[in-house]
């Protein structure tokens, strides 16, 4: 994995070799990544998505475009706790910004809905240094989201997402 260049103020990329991790090899917020997927093509697909069946479809499409996890990297470490499923994550820095340093992240679920709704996630802060800036619920609201989860899975999602801004809090003041 790179190091974080505290003095450097442009983002690397790690190279090609420490790129071996076949976890962060998704489209999610990638824009490296050959079929990237951003906010804005994913906000598209899920307002096209106007039922909770077409919703659903897509979070299974979407889920099956993050790679599985072996066993071994599901890790006690990489576990998101308050999550109903099972849910890891995992980080690996890319370099440091004026905004802060960005972080490549991976995530991956025992359940297909939830790995589906990592997508979103990822798509909204993988390789981003400004993570407290995007509002995720506003934007899951937006797009009519909210109203077809259940209780567990929104608080699923709030963990996972408190996880990563914390994760990430604790990686600047460090």
């Amino acid at each position: 994995m790179n190091t974080i260049n505290a003095s450097s103020a442009i983002s690397l990329q790690p190279a090609a070799s420490e790129c071996a991790d076949p976890r962060f090899d998704h489209p999610f917020g990638n824009p490296h990544h050959a079929n990237a997927i951003d906010l804005a093509e994913l906000a598209r697909q899920l307002d096209a998505a106007a039922s909770w069946e077409a919703k659903n479809r897509l979070l299974v499409q979407l889920a099956k475009q993050l790679p599985d996890w072996s066993a071994e990297q599901k890790t006690p470490d990489s576990k998101v706790a308050g999550c109903e499923s099972q849910v890891w994550l995992a980080f690996s820095p890319l370099g440091q910004t004026e905004n802060g340093a960005r972080w490549q992240l991976a995530a991956d679920s025992d359940s297909r809905i939830v790995k589906g709704l990592l997508a979103l996630v990822l798509t909204a802060y993988n390789q981003r240094s400004d993570s407290g800036a995007f509002d995720f619920e506003a934007w899951l609201n937006e797009r009519g989201m909210q109203r077809f989860l259940s209780a567990s899975r929104g608080n699923g999602l709030r963990a996972i997402t408190r996880t990563i801004g914390e994760h990430l809090q604790n990686q600047a003041a460090a």
